[in-house]
């Protein structure tokens, strides 16, 4: 990344000054208007003089702002916003977060264009600031958030503007209440009947599996091996493409046989462990589910994988083995579910009776 100044001869004498710009690899020249009618002298080094000072000029805009300083002005005019719904109109995020998240930017910006060259740091910062003013679920905010700094990651990626999208402090998860399932909640789940049985095998595995909708969906019979006695799965988690191997317990391989048993129905070319619908259909039909086992919250499927670590901390795995059979990265992301258990000890020690 750098600038510098070049002299162009001209036909008819003399020379001309540009400045090309480097990033990435890659060059930009820029074009001036300063020229000297000689190639040495007096005006000559007056006019060398202009062009390291623009070079100069542009050189320190670059350090703030590389992007926009190499993609000049044309580039850096186009609104924001129509950007932000051409990305998401484009890659189908058709999520009520993306949606919502551009409707509050546009409340949040007004009627006026929202140029890129606008678009930095403080800018989103005060955005951000904006959201957290809303009355909204602390889960609500983090998911426009979240909508946002993938389309700033987005543009920064096709050098519209700086990158800075992980500098964006999120909302705090610690603040947000877990929805999990007890085991008598879990029983009555399965008690109660579902309108698509695949979908009530798939979650009722999550609960004693911890899989992901997303790896509930991709799971494919050659995932699943058998290890002497004992059945593992070996599967590459979609979130983190990462390859994990997790081995099954009892309860787990019930609702993976009742998977199994929905196969006749399977296509010749389906392969899958467990025939879900579209993502939307899975929800809707989760949450009536959930509805009718009279279950207190909206059922959606990351319950299930909330539910197989807080009981799997409260049937005594410790810490470090839950954050490798959750496949987290590091241990503090299994934390909050350490938190969880706590107040439920502590809430049992306070049903105790005192005089």
């Amino acid at each position: 990344m750098g600038v510098s100044v070049r002299e162009i001869a001209l036909k008819e004498g003399g020379v001309s000054f540009s400045i090309d710009i480097y990033f990435k690899g890659q060059r930009q020249q820029v074009k001036t208007d300063i020229q000297a009618e000689r190639s040495e002298g007096r005006e000559y080094k007056k006019a060398r003089q202009q062009a390291e000072a623009r070079a100069a000029e542009l050189e320190a805009q670059l350090k703030i702002d590389p992007a926009a300083v190499f993609l000049g002005k044309e580039r850096r005019g186009n609104d924001f916003l129509e950007y932000f719904k051409k990305v998401m109109n484009d890659e189908k995020k058709s999520e009520s977060s993306y949606r919502n998240a551009l409707k509050h930017l546009r409340d949040f910006n007004g009627v006026k264009p929202l140029p890129m060259a606008n678009i930095c740091q403080t800018w989103a910062e005060r955005f951000r600031a904006y959201v957290d003013g809303l009355s909204l679920k602390e889960t609500t905010k983090q998911n426009y958030l979240l909508a946002l700094k993938i389309i700033l990651k987005r543009a920064a990626e096709e050098n519209l503007i700086p990158d800075f999208s992980r500098k964006i402090k999120q909302f705090g998860k610690n603040d947000v209440a877990l929805k999990y399932l007890t085991v008598e909640q879990i029983k009555t789940l399965e008690a109660t009947p579902c309108s698509l049985p695949a979908i009530k095998a798939a979650f009722l595995f999550s609960c004693f599996s911890g899989l992901r909708v997303s790896d509930l969906e991709a799971l494919k019979d050659g995932d699943i091996q058998q290890d002497g006695d004992r059945v593992t799965i070996r599967f590459k988690a979609q979130k983190t493409q990462r390859w994990e191997r997790l081995t099954l317990g009892a309860q787990a391989l019930k609702y993976l046989d009742e998977a199994k048993e929905q196969h006749k129905d399977r296509e010749t070319e389906d392969s899958r462990v467990f025939l879900l619908p579209s993502r939307a259909w899975s929800v809707k039909v989760v949450r009536a589910w959930g509805a009718a086992a009279g279950i207190p919250f909206n059922l959606g499927f990351h319950c299930g994988r909330h539910s197989f670590a807080v009981l799997s901390l409260q049937n005594g795995v410790d810490l470090y083995t839950l954050s490798k059979l959750m496949g987290h990265a590091t241990i503090s992301a299994t934390q909050i579910y350490a938190k969880v258990v706590d107040e439920t000890k502590t809430a049992a020690m306070d049903k105790l009776p005192s005089w």
